[in-house]
């Protein structure tokens, strides 16, 4: 024989010797646990009276209360209406032995020869398949199968399976076999959360149990090894590859014939899915708490443990958003925070939980639009920059080639960051964005409350980096907050079946800006419902918002709030399909915020927003932005951080302009009448007014019909309201 064939038989003999010593070791290793354990569980009192008191299905609901102490939705597993064996169709009670315990009614609670084939199967697959992720087989019986599921956790390991066996004896002890099936059955999981075999043949086919037909019933057999993955909603064709293969079993033992399981294999899957819980109420809050709920205690505690969970979720508000949700006909989300405190207060994720259990609110990625401005305007405040600061609204290309558009494809010229800001004008955003530093705005929106990715670019200042309603409605709230950064909180409490306290959350504040700065733009967004974009959100109560609409009317946003409550309403199809032309943000989300607010604060107090200390309000030229002149036609009272307010009256509106006479002589004269003139400006305007003071009378006279000056700016500026004030 070659030295290559020994080798080879050699490694044979070397994988066999190893098998075999890795079930001698197994056997020992058992048999020693076996005995060690036998004393302190066999003896143990408490799984003896539970078996006394067949005390099996003894999960308890947990409870969902809101703010107000009103139940929301219960959670459990155990969604279940207990049967007798009596009502169980045959073939169903046939399906689950021959799938998972053929010897049911043969064993004494295990199967030894499973139990060791199936190790044989772990051991191979730990020597020929080290790198696999593969599931441990452990040759459960039904019985065994009900001891884990009433006593024990899914824990993968040899003591685990110690346990299982010793409980499964003693259950056989106890119980008969058809008592020990009737037990199972009514225990299983079958996904969605349903247990047993009445409330999974009510959810999946909305029949009772007995109705049940062969392949239906082949159906269910199938679904407990993998509730998730097995779920004919979720994963149909894999549900219906299991199906056939109980059948294909059955047939094999004697249950049926050929021909039936021909049949039923062949048997289209005809569901309709039940969910019990489609009526409950909020749906897309509780879900959204479910899970920080399970991650944080568990299934087991969640589902059986009879917790009772204190929500920030006030039940008055959460109908009121669903009605001004549900009578809009969009799809879309709406979520509202108390700004003090942080609390969640209604959360609508989609316009029908049961078509869609995607929740928008929290799971939606959208560019948000203009809705972004706010923190751009927020930073130039906090940097120096005032309402009255002027830029002009004028075409603009970039070193990249881009030029930004506004919405109605036409320019304004000079115009306040106030009015800029209530007309939702993009260039000037834009601009505003490259003055300030577009690495700064990121950071200060992160501050706020955002924390999805911001992409550094100046199409920041047009909303295009996605976020989430409720990480902007966060957002909004820190700067209704005066500054004051508080996380949002769904959950206040959590207690347990006997009332101590397993959680609980407090507001935790951080302040991040300066009140001022906060209450100067709180202003500026009052504008935008009183006379801007956002015309649409009146509610007759102070109240300040944003609008945004993203290109081709493909999302609508409209983001706004009182002292009490913020509300993000977000408007937008899933396929990404336009909602309309026009179907601008104050079109479309604006009424049905104002809709919304004006029902849930209808029991507040109207109350306006608190003005700090360093806050000064004075009557400004609603077009210069100066203080007024007799002839200015509309004047508005505006918030200013003091001492950056306006000093110098408005140049646009007065009847006469009397400008000096250039020569050096006149450079004083300059300085006098236009001591202040750079405050309400924007630092371009004010290195014009320099380069004027310096350059010479003769090359002065040569370019000034050329180059645009200050006095140029304000003749434009004058120009433009007397052709509207003869329009109007």
């Amino acid at each position: 024989m070659s030295s290559k064939g020994k080798t080879k038989n050699s490694h044979r003999f070397s994988l066999t010797k190893g098998i075999w010593w890795g079930l001698i070791i197994l056997a020992l290793s058992f048999a020693l646990t076996f005995i060690g354990l036998c004393g302190t569980i066999l003896d143990n009192q408490e799984v003896a009276e539970m078996m006394d008191q067949q005390n099996f299905i003894d999960a308890i609901n947990s409870k969902v209360y809101d703010i107000n102490g009103k139940i929301i939705t219960e959670f459990y597993q155990e969604n279940r209406n207990p049967v007798s064996l009596q009502e169980i169709p045959p073939e169903l009670i046939n399906a689950f032995i021959a799938i998972e315990d053929s010897e049911f009614y043969q064993h004494k609670g295990i199967n030894v020869r499973r139990i060791l084939i199936a190790q044989v199967e772990n051991i191979k697959n730990m020597i020929f398949l080290p790198g696999k992720d593969i599931k441990p087989q452990g040759g459960s019986t039904i019985t065994q199968q009900l001891a884990i599921n009433a006593f024990l956790s899914r824990e993968i390991s040899l003591s685990r399976k110690l346990k299982d066996i010793l409980l499964a004896l003693q259950i056989e002890r106890y119980f008969t076999k058809d008592e020990i099936l009737e037990m199972y059955l009514n225990e299983i999981y079958f996904g969605h959360g349903a247990y047993g075999v009445q409330a999974a043949a009510k959810i999946y086919f909305d029949k009772n149990v007995q109705d049940l037909n062969l392949a239906e019933c082949a159906l269910l057999a199938g679904i407990p090894r993998g509730p998730s993955y097995y779920s004919p909603v979720n994963n149909p064709e894999a549900a219906a590859n299991r199906r056939n293969l109980v059948l294909a079993r059955m047939n094999k033992l004697g249950y049926i014939s050929k021909e039936e399981m021909e049949k039923a294999q062949q048997a289209p899957l005809e569901l309709s899915y039940n969910n019990e819980g489609k009526d409950s109420i909020a749906p897309y809050f509780s879900t959204f708490i479910l899970s920080q709920l399970l991650e944080e205690f568990g299934a087991n505690l969640i589902y059986k443990g009879g917790l009772k969970i204190y929500t920030t979720l006030d039940l008055n508000m959460q109908r009121l958003a669903e009605k001004a949700f549900q009578e809009s006909g969009y799809e879309g989300a709406i979520i509202a925070i108390e700004p003090e405190t942080g609390h969640i207060k209604a959360m609508v994720g989609g316009k029908d939980f049961e078509q869609s259990k995607f929740n928008r609110a929290t799971q939606a990625y959208r560019q948000p639009g203009s809705a972004f401005k706010p923190f751009i305007y927020l930073t130039a405040l906090e940097n120096g920059f005032t309402p009255s600061n002027i830029i002009e609204d004028a075409p603009i290309t970039f070193e990249n080639g881009w030029s930004p558009e506004n919405y109605e494809k036409e320019f304004r010229g000079p115009v306040t960051l106030r009015e800029a800001f209530e007309q939702s004008i993009n260039v000037v955003g834009v601009k505003l964005l490259e003055q300030v530093g577009v690495n700064k705005v990121i950071n200060y929106a992160h501050k706020a409350g955002i924390k999805s990715e911001l992409r550094p670019d100046l199409s920041l200042a047009l909303g295009t980096s996605e976020v989430t309603p409720l990480e902007i409605a966060s957002a909004y709230a820190t700067i209704a907050n005066l500054g004051t950064r508080v996380e949002p909180i769904p959950i206040i409490r959590v207690e347990d079946y006997e009332g101590k306290t397993l959680k609980e959350n407090t507001p935790q504040k951080k302040k991040v800006f300066k009140e001022e700065a906060c209450y100067v733009l709180i202003d500026m967004m009052k504008g935008v419902i009183s006379r801007g974009t956002g015309w649409n959100a009146q509610i007759g109560r102070p109240a300040a918002g944003k609008t945004g609409t993203t290109e081709d009317f493909i999302d609508a946003w409209f983001i706004g709030f009182t002292p009490d409550l913020v509300t993000a309403v977000y408007i937008g199809n899933d396929d990404r399909k336009p909602l309309g032309n026009k179907m601008t943000g104050g079109v479309a989300a604006a009424p049905i915020w104002a809709k919304f607010m004006k029902e849930a604060l209808k029991d507040y107090e109207k109350k306006d927003f608190r003005q700090p200390a360093r806050v000064v309000q004075i009557s400004v030229c609603q077009q210069s932005g100066l203080l007024p002149v007799d002839s200015c036609p509309k004047i508005l009272s505006g918030a200013f951080i003091r001492g950056t307010e306006p000093t110098v009256y408005c140049v646009l509106h007065q009847k006469t302009l009397a400008l000096p006479q250039r020569g050096e002589e006149s450079k004083e004269e300059i300085k006098e009448e236009y001591p202040e003139i750079k405050k309400p400006y924007s630092e371009e305007i004010e290195n014009l007014k320099k380069k004027y003071q310096e350059e010479t009378l003769e090359k002065e006279t040569e370019e000034m019909e050329e180059e645009e000056t200050l006095e140029s700016l304000i003749n434009k500026l004058r120009e433009k309201y007397k052709k509207q004030d003869e329009n109007d």
